[in-house]
């Protein structure tokens, strides 16, 4: 078992530039350089599998790198065949560009998540998506994937996870079973994660909702992440599916939902237990931004890491579980320590896990 993330942090810099250094004007350097010190400090916190750094949204760091889009009024309208401007996400670039500099600084060679968003969540921006701009989508994704598959002597992309958080979490009609969208979707995740399987690379999918089971048919897809409270950690069916679909799961071992870990510190803590549901949760959050409360409440603790893993565990079998880590990004933090933090005790969890 090995611990990984999903990959987003908080920003504590200059996002402008951030944005400007990714499209290799003025900031490439800037970009770079911040890429590579928080992806060092991943690695510090202990993460055998470390996301690059997610500090740029992750629907618009893709959808404007592709020709073929064009914006109108917050969404995008495709007006020709949709191509990859650059094959390569930027910040991958980045990071195998420096590996070496990497390897010093850790002292051993890392190994990488890649995630992609993907074709479904993406064309919730398009102007009335159609089947063929999820294929189009997919093929220039494809593309995208290859050329950010890197290795070197100092770190290589051990895995790629496509991302998919909207889909399942509303009712969709277009996606009834044996539909024409439920088969397009089902052909361009495949096209996605062929470039990875193929390549040797562990294909995951990244959801936030199980609900709509079409991705257990997915040939291609070995690992699956969903949201620490969502039903696959829970159903004693869960086992059988992974057996008969030859998949198995990250265990999502820690809440990073915000609101979430407010309303239940707000529950163990006498002095905001006295008060209502409501005013529990604003006294808190307002005791954090003027400093009389540390964020640092607001973890999960190692035991309660700890048990959320054993449970898994025990649901499913530990050689069903090849990886661990928080249910999703932490960009919502207050601030980089206290994401890092979080990212070292699930590490140090799942290493004391793995040891025994």
């Amino acid at each position: 078992m090995k611990s990984v993330d999903v990959g987003s942090l908080p920003f504590q810099g200059d996002e402008e530039a951030l944005r400007r250094g990714a499209e290799r004007k003025a900031e490439q350097t800037y970009f770079e350089r911040v890429v590579v010190d928080y992806f060092v400090e991943k690695l510090r916190a202990g993460l055998d599998v470390a996301t690059y750094p997610q500090l740029r949204d992750m629907c618009f760091m893709f959808l404007d790198e592709l020709d073929g889009l064009v914006k109108v009024d917050g969404k995008y309208a495709a007006v020709d065949v949709i191509k990859p401007k650059r094959k390569i996400i930027p910040e991958v670039d980045a990071l195998f560009k420096h590996s070496k500099e990497i390897y010093e600084e850790v002292g051993k060679s890392f190994s990488m998540r890649v995630c992609v968003t993907g074709p479904y969540t993406l064309s919730s921006f398009l102007i009335e998506p159609n089947p063929e701009q999820i294929l189009s989508l997919a093929d220039a994704l494809s593309q995208i994937v290859v050329g950010s598959l890197q290795h070197d002597r100092y770190g290589e992309v051990e895995v790629l996870c496509l991302e998919e958080p909207l889909f399942g979490v509303v009712d969709d009609p277009r996606l009834d079973y044996a539909g024409e969208w439920s088969e397009t979707l089902l052909k361009a995740w495949e096209k996605i994660l062929y470039t990875a399987s193929t390549r040797g690379v562990t294909c995951a999918m990244h959801l936030h909702s199980t609900s709509n089971k079409i991705f257990w048919e997915l040939s291609r897809l070995e690992v699956i992440e969903a949201e620490a409270d969502d039903p696959i950690f829970r159903s004693e069916k869960t086992r059988s599916l992974l057996e008969k679909y030859g998949k198995r799961l990250k265990a999502s071992i820690c809440s990073t939902d915000l609101n979430t870990l407010v309303e239940r510190s707000a529950e163990r803590i006498p002095r905001y237990s006295i008060l209502s549901k409501e005013q529990r949760v604003g006294q808190i959050w307002a005791d954090i931004k003027r400093g009389k409360e540390d964020p640092k409440i607001l973890l999960e603790s190692e035991d309660e890491i700890r048990s959320r893993l054993k449970q898994i565990v025990s649901l499913v079998g530990l050689e069903n579980v090849p990886y661990a880590g928080p249910e999703c990004g932490l960009k919502g933090f207050f601030n980089l320590d206290l994401a890092l933090l979080y990212l070292k005790r699930c590490s140090d969890v799942v290493k004391e896990f793995a040891e025994r």
